[in-house]
């Protein structure tokens, strides 16, 4: 039976999901209207995922690939792609990927909201301002789906953790270890803000006399050590050095962990909200602050005391975060997200007047429709290169082994040379979609082992690429490669040292690349 308190109550909770569910339906206007999302390592992933998908079924790929599945703290992806292919294209299967993890991100801050407030609010809402990126414009899928993961098991952790040991203990024990194998931070950030508001709950409450969810903490304890003790039985950590990726192969081992100026802290910060626009992204924080900052005047805006100390855990977290931890790139990009998406969890604006919601909600939202617009204008201004390139990669025969030679324009040896933003139109993996287009090899396609479920077979392993020359400014061998590989792609703007023999033929080309036949014997 209804009563008078719950009627408001359910009216409140489906007007702000009908508003999120209308908000999602806008962030996924750049994403419907382009064949490939100009993010750097989504072909890369997505070749991957047909490979899965195809299941050792392809002559051609079972040639040049052996699935080899592992327990893997990053697999998200792995796992739920390729079941989707049975009913749909492996492109459209990507597509729905990164709708589920734009619903998890947002859904989760929103979840993880109400369960601290106890109440439905619109104010997690603003959580859709921050899906567009460094991270997911770096293609760094895995993380952001496990993150939003990660928001929802901690907002259930919120909401059971008074229950019984007999519930709670194995419950949590499974959701960590899922969060692990979705992928690795995933489950750090889960372990980080659970850990740390036990504590600040325990803190708060040390002196009471009754603390009758105090022994919560202990619950957690299996949560946090199982999965640390599955972490061990990966592969992961134990990879030796003749075991790296391709571009790796040839040059000296990685240093384990390397750090940049603190200067670029900041940019990981600002990467939380990003654009090509940056005139756009700078009124949009500024819209975003100053109404964090009127609240805070008007002591309308707080945020919750037991918030505090995982707050500033994940601030830390992201100043101390390295560039780099072994072989894996770009790492301190990945925290800053975490620690804004649970600040906008962890606050809340109490008391909103008519007068005051409906305009900030109108400007608000004309905001988020102009970065939308913006952002499906530029993705479909790189549509026009990609749709040339996958054109190309189309005339190619099936199985033909292709070269790679295309870097990113802002690498050095090691870390991005300007901050951590990707390029605008990114190409370095782009070859990838040929494994999908045309069972081909790929100098460049991820299969370290490790890291994901795919290894090169004994037939390719050995193959040179042109990375490890490029890293160590070192002389490209072409008369290696021509006895490798059936064609190469390079970049028109990319200067390569010598540049390809003038006898390689012209096969095919756009406004930004060229393909060229070896002349070695055709598949």
């Amino acid at each position: 039976m209804t009563t008078a308190n719950s009627s408001p109550h359910k009216s409140t909770a489906f007007g702000i999901l009908s508003a999120a569910f209308a908000l999602l339906c806008l962030a996924l206007v750049p994403l419907m209207t382009v064949e490939i999302p100009p993010l750097v390592d989504y072909p890369n992933h997505l070749a991957r995922m047909h490979i899965l998908a195809d299941g050792g079924h392809s002559p051609w790929l079972r040639q040049y690939y052996d699935i080899h599945w592992d327990l893997l703290p990053n697999l998200s992806m792995d796992l739920v792609v390729p079941p989707l292919t049975r009913i749909m294209s492996t492109e459209q299967a990507g597509k729905v990927f990164i709708a589920l993890t734009f619903a998890l991100l947002a859904g989760g801050t929103m979840a993880l909201h109400a369960a601290l407030h106890r109440r439905w609010s619109p104010w997690p809402l603003l959580a859709f301002f921050f899906l567009y990126n460094s991270v997911f414009l770096w293609g760094f899928l895995n993380y952001l789906f496990g993150l939003g993961l990660a928001l929802f098991a901690c907002a259930l952790w919120v909401r059971l953790r008074s229950r019984s040991a007999l519930l709670v203990m194995p419950l949590f024990s499974l959701i960590a270890a899922i969060l692990l194998f979705a992928h690795l931070f995933a489950f750090g950030s889960f372990a980080l803000i659970v850990s740390t508001y036990e504590l600040s709950l325990w803190w708060r409450l040390r002196h009471e006399a009754v603390r009758p969810a105090g022994a919560a903490r202990w619950k957690a304890a299996p949560a946090l050590i199982i999965p640390l003790f599955l972490l061990t039985l990966t592969p992961t950590f134990k990879v030796a050095p003749e075991d790296y990726p391709l571009w790796l192969r040839g040059s000296p081992p990685p240093p384990l962990l390397t750090f940049l100026p603190p200067a670029t802290k900041l940019e990981a910060l600002k990467g939380t909200i990003r654009t090509e626009h940056r005139l756009l992204d700078r009124i949009t924080v500024l819209m975003l602050v100053g109404l964090v900052g009127i609240g805070l005047v008007r002591r309308r805006c707080s945020i919750l005391p037991s918030m505090f100390l995982p707050l500033g855990a994940t601030a830390l977290a992201a100043m101390a975060m390295p560039n780099t931890i072994g072989t894996t790139a770009v790492v301190d990009i990945r925290m800053p997200i975490v620690f804004v998406l649970l600040t906008v969890a962890s606050s809340d604006w109490r008391e909103i007047s008519r007068g005051w919601f409906l305009p900030v909600t109108l400007a608000l939202s004309t905001v988020f429709a102009v970065r939308m617009g913006y952002i499906t204008e530029h993705w479909q201004n790189t549509a026009h290169h990609y749709r040339q390139f996958k054109q190309t990669l189309d005339q190619l025969p099936e199985g033909a082994r292709l070269l790679s030679t295309i870097k990113m324009a802002s690498y050095d040896n090691w870390s991005p040379a300007e901050g951590q933003i990707p390029e605008p139109m990114p190409m370095v993996n782009l070859s990838c979609w040929g494994v999908i287009r045309r069972s081909v090899f790929v100098s460049n396609l991820f299969a370290a082992p490790g890291q994901q479920p795919v290894r090169l077979t004994p037939a390719v392993h050995e193959l040179l690429t042109v990375e490890e020359f490029l890293f160590r400014a070192a002389p490209i061998p072409w008369d290696q490669l021509r006895t490798q590989y059936d064609y190469v792609v390079v970049r028109r703007t990319q200067r390569l040292r010598p540049p390809p023999p003038p006898d390689f033929v012209p096969f095919g080309s756009g406004d930004e690349f060229q393909f060229y036949r070896t002349g070695r014997g055709q598949p």
